[in-house]
């Protein structure tokens, strides 16, 4: 039975190493897979039949079988992703009586979470969700948002995370610190790439570092 619609709560999750349960084996589980193996996630999938993608798959562990009760064991996180609506429902009430969040392909409202649309750029992404109201609303927003979204914000976003590590290291003061990660975090940077390259913004931004420690020396 589908529960009563409520406003969801934004989260973006760290799932490195961490025991995901996917049910079922066809193109939505492997687009599910996909994602959760670029988030680190130890992934075991069950499905009699599976996606030629999911087939060639390294790293997962496949069960090609019907989903047991005892699938989830271990599992912290839930993907049912089968053809069959009433055993994905079925799924979702089982985990959510074990205490595990589940996210359902179909129906989606019988789910605890939803997935969004994102847009990539690098270590940049953009979630967009219309609460589960149109996932065809949602794809196109993603799709104008990848037009709009300026490429150089994934080697910018690079730049600035091989420098705050030396940043933290060599700026121990709170404030002083924070203040030149703010003026590195400009998206002005971006515009800078655009215009001047890789190597000249990186080296434009070292000199600013440069900069900051010598006032502070």
């Amino acid at each position: 039975m589908a529960r009563a619609s409520a406003e969801g709560y934004p989260v973006y999750l760290d799932l490195r190493e961490t025991p995901v349960l996917v049910v079922g084996g066809g193109a939505v589980a492997a687009r599910k897979v996909r994602e959760l193996a670029r988030c680190g996630a130890r992934i075991t999938l069950v499905a009699p039949k599976v996606h030629s993608a999911l087939a060639r798959r390294k790293g997962l562990a496949l069960k090609r079988r019907g989903f047991r009760t005892s699938d989830l064991r271990g599992a912290r996180l839930v993907f049912a992703a089968t053809d069959d609506p009433a055993l994905n429902a079925r799924l979702a009430k089982l985990a959510r009586g074990r205490g595990l969040w589940c996210n359902v392909a179909a129906p989606p409202e019988t789910g605890d979470l939803t997935l969004p649309a994102v847009v990539r750029r690098g270590r940049l992404s953009v979630a967009i969700s219309t609460g589960g109201v149109s996932a065809a609303a949602a794809k196109a927003l993603r799709e104008e948002l990848e037009r709009r979204l300026d490429p150089g914000w994934g080697p910018f976003l690079a730049l600035l995370e091989a420098r705050r590590a030396r940043i933290k290291r060599r700026v121990p003061d709170p404030a002083a610190r924070r203040k030149l990660l703010q003026a590195l975090g400009s998206p002005r940077w971006v515009r800078e790439l655009r215009r001047r390259g890789c190597a000249e913004t990186a080296r434009r931004m070292d000199a600013l570092i440069a900069k900051a420690l010598e006032q502070r020396a």
